[in-house]
């Protein structure tokens, strides 16, 4: 006679939520590393995703229909294949755009913000110590494996604000927190290396921005209406000190800011190349340029830019704006859908931190306001796996339940008072 037969099998799809996390580690790897593995790395997983997409489909399904400004640009591409210089290189970024998107659908509906948080932490992280190893040092800047200090300065921004609310998390994992302490002040090392004055300023305001948030905002839920006291003396504060500054004492924010920087009035030359972006939108206000349809070598005008910043031979540039970047591409529809896709992505985020405003929320608010800050000097919202715009989508997608209400006080002379009541002789 055998042995007992369970009475239900266990499916072996049950077991996939455990290969989650370590397949969107290794996505993050493949869409870091600028490595020839990289890309067919891509793929595979990108084969994995789908599949778990129509296999989990009644809760991955849920979120595409609320999550659908993301594929705002990806249509975009596709429809610009009449049009754009090459077919083929239109049909390869919407596509990768489509698939981008997929991911973050994927993410956002079968792992938790704590493991979003850490999955990054863990491959910036080697990011970090890899870019120490082989500095790459150009012009004084430090490029580590990316071989640009833009590259460089963007990942060590995402490893910097991961490992801040890791570090600051009291509940997490004790091993977790130690490498935080060593890896946090790295990565603040590494963006002050790469001379990146906007990821520096974005630091510095994430930092403070996390910080209040731990030690202020947090335990101050513990006393009735004294958040909305903390509301109400911050934004006095705040309309005093702008008063002082630009009412009495006509203070240059702009230009004493580029001055601390060591920056210019035109932006190290972002001013002269946004011209041209506008100027381009107005030639194509309808259809753009196509999707890849600028930065080519055939395109004088952009083999003008690309001189204009002493490069010898032709290479692929952008615009620096992502609105612009879009804009030149799909022309109106891809300026103004960008602009709409930043602030879509700013609600939801704000909405899930309204709803349950814990430490990881607060990471993903403040990472979404810093990505959109940025996105008027880089163009992280035209990319197709950067790790900015996959971790805006991801924070717009994802959903936290709202944390259950704290049990009311008993009303005197109740049956619950009366138990909470000390027993006297």
């Amino acid at each position: 006679m055998g042995g007992v037969v369970p009475s239900h099998q266990r499916s072996m799809i049950r077991y996939l939520r455990l290969t989650d996390p370590l397949v969107f580690f290794f996505w993050v790897l493949a869409t870091t590393f600028p490595t020839p593995w990289a890309a067919p790395l891509r793929y595979v997983l990108a084969a994995y995703v789908v599949g778990c997409i129509v296999i989990f489909a009644r809760t991955t399904l849920s979120t595409i229909p609320r999550s659908w400004p993301a594929f705002i640009l990806p249509m975009l591409a596709i429809i610009s294949m009449m049009w754009a210089p090459s077919a083929g290189d239109a049909m390869r970024k919407g596509l990768t755009l489509f698939l981008a998107s997929f991911i973050c659908v994927y993410v956002a509906s079968r792992l938790s913000a704590r493991q979003i948080v850490t999955i990054y932490f863990a491959g910036e992280c080697i990011a970090a110590l890899l870019s120490v190893v082989s500095p790459n040092v150009v012009h004084g800047d430090w490029t580590g494996v990316f071989g640009q200090k833009n590259f460089l300065a963007v990942h060590m921004f995402v490893l910097y604000i991961m490992g801040l609310a890791l570090m600051l998390d009291s509940t997490g994992n004790r091993l977790v927190r130690l490498s935080t302490l060593i890896m946090v002040p790295l990565a603040g090392i590494l963006i002050i290396l790469t001379h990146s004055a906007t990821t520096l300023l974005l630091v510095i305001g994430a930092t403070g921005a996390l910080v209040v948030h731990a030690f202020v905002w947090q335990p101050a839920a513990r006393i009735r209406h004294l958040r909305t006291i903390l509301l109400l003396i911050l934004t006095l504060l705040g309309l005093v000190i702008s008063l002082l500054l630009f009412g009495l004492l006509q203070f240059d924010a702009v230009d004493s800011v580029l001055a601390a920087l060591g920056k210019d009035s035109t932006l190290t030359g972002r001013t002269f190349i946004w011209g041209i972006g506008r100027r381009i939108m107005e030639e194509h206000p309808w259809t753009g340029v196509g999707a890849n349809g600028f930065w080519r070598p055939e395109l004088g005008a952009a083999r003008e830019i690309t001189r204009y910043f002493h490069y010898e031979g032709f290479t692929k540039f952008s615009f620096h704006n992502s609105y612009i970047e879009n804009g030149v591409q799909f022309g109106y529809p891809g300026y103004y859908g960008s602009i709409f896709i930043g602030c879509w992505a700013l609600f939801c985020v704000a909405r899930t931190w309204l709803k349950n405003q814990n430490l990881f929320n607060a990471a993903f608010l403040i990472l979404a306001a810093m990505i959109l800050f940025r996105s008027n000097a880089e163009i992280d919202l035209a990319s197709e796996f950067g790790a900015t715009i996959m971790l805006l989508y991801i924070g717009a997608m994802r959903r936290d339940p709202k944390p259950p209400p704290l049990p009311a006080a008993p009303t005197p002379g109740s049956p619950e008072e009366a138990l909470q009541r000390p027993y006297r002789r």
